[in-house]
């Protein structure tokens, strides 16, 4: 089952091409996704950064003073109700503390068996474990390859201008930044670790 998730950073119209099984915006993220002609099922938030809104979704309201971001119940919300493909848009720009938490909770996605992604104008953002990633060639773009883990051993990294086999990338060294694609895909073996993928515009 797929699951969208529109969070409440900066605004990107991102073009929305693939089915999604249920749609929750979080807070201010409603006001996102009907820019965007969504229909939302679920709207989850305190409500600080606008009213709480009136209509045909479902609102989950939750506290200000709380342990989770908005974002983060709605990725908790999905991944405990089955959903393994989850999608993000709207979740970086405006503030980076912000976009850091997004950033973080895809490692959280990956952790309990799910797939997701940040998907916005500009960059694409996946984190995987142990699995092979396949990223089809986006036109005039960056991938860049960093461990979330201490250390996630690679394989290999095939179909790009700096290919590799069997190395470990550490969290502390940007090893894998700024690499290009040079076939239709990059593939990208992951032997053992978490990792963050960014296809990005030059």
């Amino acid at each position: 089952m797929r699951c969208l998730i529109v969070s409440g950073g900066q605004f990107s119209k991102v073009k929305i091409e693939n089915h999604y099984d249920l749609v929750i915006a979080c807070d201010k993220g409603y006001i996102y996704a009907k820019k965007l002609g969504l229909k939302v099922d679920i709207v989850v938030g305190d409500f600080d950064s606008m009213a709480e809104p009136k209509g045909k979704a479902f609102v989950i309201a939750v506290p200000k003073v709380k342990d989770d971001t908005d974002t983060g119940l709605a990725i908790k919300y999905a991944v405990r109700n089955g959903y393994k493909d989850i999608d993000i848009i709207c979740a970086l720009g405006k503030r980076i503390d912000h976009e850091i938490a997004n950033l973080s909770l895809l490692k959280y996605i990956a952790e309990n068996g799910a797939r997701g992604q940040i998907l916005s104008q500009d960059a694409i953002i996946i984190v995987a474990k142990d699995k092979l990633v396949k990223i089809k060639r986006v036109k005039d773009r960056y991938i860049s390859i960093f461990s979330m883990s201490d250390g996630s051993r690679i394989e290999y990294i095939r179909g790009t201008k700096y290919d590799v086999k069997n190395i470990t990338l550490k969290n502390g060294f940007p090893l894998g930044v700024s690499n290009e694609f040079k076939d239709s895909f990059a593939k990208i073996k992951i032997k053992k670790g978490i990792v963050m993928i960014c296809v990005v515009k030059k």
